[in-house]
């Protein structure tokens, strides 16, 4: 995988959505479920790597053949971006481990979530920019279990057990940094 070029190098077509992930693995670690995963670089720099096609995404995939897109989401992959945050690996919400997130990369994500919203006019808002956690809230597999997802829930290990505000909020705050990177982008134009 190559880091992105600073220009932004996106087929044109639709995308409706942004989920945000980890990827439950170190820093390095780069998965093709997500369109993008932030990461570290050989140097050890902060990177964003782009790890699948975003065309393959642009279409709807209820019944499409597994593989031929990025099933990042589970039932939510349609016209949607996956973006995942290297890290994380055996994190359990009131212990991050090895490898937990880190500032540097969570504000790239969110620079590269501001670039991607601007470039597929998709609105940054709680309807179409959302953690995994949100969504699994909404389709009932949210929490820490083996077949349930808490990404991004919160940002730090807490003794507190998760619960549902918490994600709401954390949300809410990556939506708001992403659009402190929108207003940054736009006032460099």
């Amino acid at each position: 995988m190559r880091p992105l070029p600073t220009e932004d190098p996106w087929p044109p077509g639709e995308l409706r959505r942004i989920y945000l992930h980890w990827t439950a693995d170190d820093y390095t670690k780069i998965f093709s479920a997500y369109h993008f995963c932030i990461g570290l670089d050989g140097a050890g720099r902060p990177a964003v790597f782009a790890t699948h096609s975003l065309q393959a995404n642009m279409r709807e995939l209820l019944g499409a053949a597994p593989g031929t897109y990025a099933a990042h989401t589970a039932g939510r992959n349609s016209y949607a971006i996956g973006l995942a945050i290297c890290g994380m690996r055996g994190a359990t919400p009131q212990a991050f481990g090895q490898y937990p997130l880190r500032e540097d990369l969570i504000e790239l994500g969110c620079a590269t979530v501001a670039r991607l919203c601007a470039f597929y006019a998709i609105a940054l808002d709680e309807h179409h920019v959302r953690t995994h956690a949100e969504a699994a809230l909404e389709d009932g597999y949210y929490g820490a279990g083996p077949d349930e997802r808490w990404d991004i829930a919160r940002l730090e290990p807490s003794p507190r057990p998760l619960d549902e505000g918490e994600a709401r909020r954390t949300g809410d705050l990556l939506r708001a940094r992403a659009r402190e990177q929108a207003a940054s982008l736009r006032s460099l134009r």
